[in-house]
C-alpha cells in the first residue's frame, strides 16, 4: 500500500485499530507523512470547493435552460433536466446532511480553552514554557505548536501535551489532536473533563456519533461542573443526527 492510499484509508476510517494506531505513531515520527498527510488534508478541501461550485454552476446552467423554454410546452427535454437536477441534489444532500449535521454541532459547542496551567508572567524562569504559553494566549497556535513540541521532546508532561493537542486542535489538525489526547492517562489526568469533552467534539466532527456520545456519557458521569450543561444538551442533540 503506498503512502496516498495509507492516507486515504485512514481518512475513510477503513484501517484496523493496529493499522490506525500505526498511522498515528507514524504522523508523529516522520515528518515527511506527516507533510503528506496535510498536504491530501488540502488537496481533499479544495476538490470540495471544487465539487460545490460545479454542483452551483449546473444549477445556473438549469435555470437558463428552464427561463429559455418557459412559454414552451413541457417536455420530455425539460423532464430530463428537472430529474438530473433532483439526482444532484439528492446525491449532495446525502452525502453532506450527516456532516452539516455534525458539523453544526461541532461549531456550536467548540470554544478555545483557556491557559489554566501556567501564568504568564516575567517571573517566570522557564523560557520555553512561556513562549509556548504566551502564543497559546495569543492565539498563534502554530508558534505554540512547535514549543509544546519541544518541550515533550526533552521531557514528558501530560499537561503540556494536553495544551499540546488543543494547539494542535486550533489549527484544525483534528487527527493529530486526537492522537495526541489518546495518548494522555485520562482517568489520572488534571485535565479529565477537558481531555472528554474535546475529545467527544473531535470524533463529532469525524462524523463519529457513537464515539463522541460515549465521551459525553463519561463525562456527564462524572458530576463536573465543566461544560455540564452543554454536555446534556450535546448528548439530546446528537439522538437527532
Amino acid at each position: 500500500m503506498n503512502t496516498e492510499q495509507h492516507i486515504q484509508k485512514y481518512i475513510a476510517n477503513q484501517l484496523s485499530e493496529a493499522d490506525k494506531q500505526e498511522f498515528e505513531n507514524k504522523l508523529m515520527s516522520d515528518p515527511d507523512f506527516k507533510l503528506a498527510y496535510e498536504e491530501h488534508q488540502d488537496i481533499v478541501m479544495a476538490y470540495r470547493l471544487f465539487e460545490a461550485e460545479t454542483l452551483k454552476t449546473k444549477f445556473q446552467e438549469l435555470e437558463e435552460k428552464e427561463y429559455k423554454q418557459e412559454n414552451a410546452k413541457f417536455s420530455m427535454s425539460k423532464l430530463w433536466y428537472v430529474a438530473v437536477a433532483s439526482v444532484l441534489i439528492i446525491g449532495f444532500f446525502y452525502t453532506t446532511n450527516q456532516s452539516n449535521s455534525a458539523g453544526d454541532l461541532y461549531n456550536s459547542n467548540f470554544s478555545v480553552y483557556p491557559n489554566t496551567y501556567l501564568p504568564v508572567t516575567r517571573g517566570n524562569n522557564d523560557n520555553t514554557s512561556l513562549q509556548a504559553f504566551v502564543a497559546y494566549e495569543n492565539k498563534d497556535f502554530e508558534v505554540a505548536e512547535k514549543a509544546f513540541e519541544s518541550i515533550l521532546e526533552k521531557n514528558e508532561n501530560p499537561n503540556i501535551r494536553f495544551y499540546y493537542a488543543l494547539s494542535l486542535l486550533n489549527q484544525d489538525k483534528f487527527n493529530l489532536a486526537l492522537a495526541q489526547l489518546n495518548q494522555l492517562d485520562v482517568d489520572n489526568s488534571d485535565y479529565k473533563p477537558e481531555i472528554l469533552w474535546y475529545s467527544s467534539l473531535i470524533y463529532l466532527h469525524q462524523e463519529n456519533v457513537e464515539n463522541a456520545k460515549n465521551q459525553l456519557k463519561k463525562l456527564n458521569s462524572l458530576k463536573t461542573k465543566f461544560k455540564s450543561e452543554e454536555t446534556k444538551q450535546l448528548l439530546k442533540d446528537l439522538e437527532k443526527v
